[in-house]
């Protein structure tokens, strides 16, 4: 993928949310978000998929990516969560600089946007499958800004505190010029390969806790 992150926005297409926390690193950046650190595994993009699939009538053994005669392995990702239809998933990464977080289909991260931001900052940006678009961005423990980007013919955004330095035009989707607007005002590039790989995981029950 030759943009460095608005691969996402195609991805994605039923949703999804994508977060940016400076100087931590993947696991601590899961923490914030209500992670207990023991329940923390590191899942393939294609393993978290089918996790999400899965339905209570699959067996364990469906699941390609999991050996179900392995009981230890269960044991542990039914402890953590995996194995009881979370309603959240959320895999982290690192890039210099930063960790980051993508969600299919969810939205937990801005709940706790603040907690991201504790010491450093963090943006996010999030689009539900009817199309709804919200960004955001916190610094030391304060939401700066969270907000539905309107163009400017509609009047603008509404809110009284915007993303610095995000200018919203109107030419494409919301989420694609967050997206755009991250890679050119911090350099941020993640590799779609490198995304397929494990990365640090965690299962949610709720999407806000």
């Amino acid at each position: 993928m030759a943009n460095g992150l608005r691969w996402i926005a195609t991805t994605y297409d039923l949703g999804y949310t994508f977060t940016l926390c400076e100087g931590i690193e993947p696991r601590e950046l899961l923490v914030r978000m209500g992670a207990e650190t023991q329940h923390i595994h590191e899942l393939s993009n294609e393993a978290v998929a089918e996790l999400q699939m899965r339905t209570e009538e699959d067996h364990l053994s469906d699941l390609e990516f999991l050996d179900w005669e392995d009981e230890a392995l269960v044991t542990r990702l039914t402890e953590a969560g995996f194995l009881s239809q979370p309603e959240v998933i959320v895999r982290a990464g690192a890039i210099p600089g930063w960790a980051y977080a993508i969600e299919n289909m969810s939205s937990r991260a801005p709940g706790h946007l603040a907690a991201l931001s504790r010491g450093t900052r963090a943006y996010t940006v999030f689009r539900s499958v009817n199309g709804e678009h919200q960004v955001g961005c916190a610094r030391d423990g304060q939401v700066l800004a969270y907000y539905e980007p309107r163009m400017p013919h509609l009047g603008g955004t509404g809110v009284e505190q915007e993303v610095p330095g995000f200018d919203y035009s109107g030419e494409e989707l919301p989420d694609s010029a967050f997206l755009r607007f991250l890679e050119r005002e911090h350099g941020i590039y993640v590799s779609w390969q490198d995304f397929q790989d494990p990365l640090p995981t965690a299962a949610f029950a709720q999407a806000y806790h």
